[in-house]
């Protein structure tokens, strides 16, 4: 009777030691196989990083000089160069109408001044946080200049009219925020624009004889454009073309 346990409980030693081994080997071969699939979606999901990217901006800025507000208008093109800092060049124009308090008998001004303004710029602007749907950095800027001034003064019956002229350098510094436009079923192309807004500071270092005050604070509204994008799918179309034919 002894041995007939000791042969059944030997029995069930072997079967549970086997079904501990089955399960052993199911278990290792389950973290082996869900490592790999880790490795793979991370490998998958890993995103890719554009060395370069093309970017166009629409820059209206909002200014004073000498204390009345005015409009510039300019734009700005540059490259974003992985996903770490954007270059870039910049084009702005100014034109600015101001006319004497005092008038003559017909109501025409005795004195009016125009001036135009027109600089082109170099930027450098480092990412700060940058987000799927925002960013936000600093911009840093050195500008060439010329403005032109326009006068008109009314004596003795006659107007005369008196132009000047000057260069400057200015310098600059601000901070940038960029919200990126989502890609929505139907409206891919919104996925192609941003909404741009710049607030800064930009001082005149150099400037000759004439006296034009273009120091002061500055902000900006613009639209941004991602070139790149644009490029990129008439490139995958253009491709399915060729595969289709």
């Amino acid at each position: 009777m002894i041995a007939l346990i000791d042969i059944i409980t030997q029995k069930r030693l072997v079967l549970f030691t086997s079904i501990l081994i089955l399960l052993g080997n199911a278990l290792v071969a389950q973290d082996a196989d869900s490592s790999k699939l880790i490795i793979q979606d991370t490998t998958i999901q890993k995103p890719k990083i554009k060395a370069v990217r093309i970017v166009l901006d629409f820059d209206k800025r909002f200014s004073f000089i000498n204390n009345s507000g005015v409009d510039i208008w300019g734009y700005r093109i540059g490259v974003s160069v992985k996903n770490k800092y954007k270059v870039g060049i910049g084009g702005y124009y100014l034109t600015q109408k101001s006319s004497g308090i005092i008038l003559d008998p017909t109501g025409v001004p005795i004195n009016q001044l125009t001036k135009n303004l027109t600089i082109g710029t170099v930027y450098f602007e480092p990412y700060i946080f940058r987000r799927k749907v925002w960013e936000m950095g600093m911009i840093f800027e050195v500008g060439y200049g010329k403005a032109e001034l326009d006068s008109t003064n009314k004596i003795r019956g006659r107007f005369l009219l008196k132009t000047e002229k000057q260069d400057f350098v200015s310098a600059g510094m601000g901070y940038s925020l960029l919200f990126i436009l989502p890609d929505i079923k139907g409206l891919h192309f919104l996925s192609y624009f941003g909404l741009n807004g710049i607030a800064g500071l930009r001082k005149t270092v150099f400037n000759s004889d004439l006296q034009y005050n273009y120091d002061g604070w500055y902000w900006s509204a613009g639209l941004k454009i991602f070139i790149d994008k644009i490029f990129n799918d008439i490139s995958r179309k253009n491709n399915k073309i060729i595969v289709a034919n």
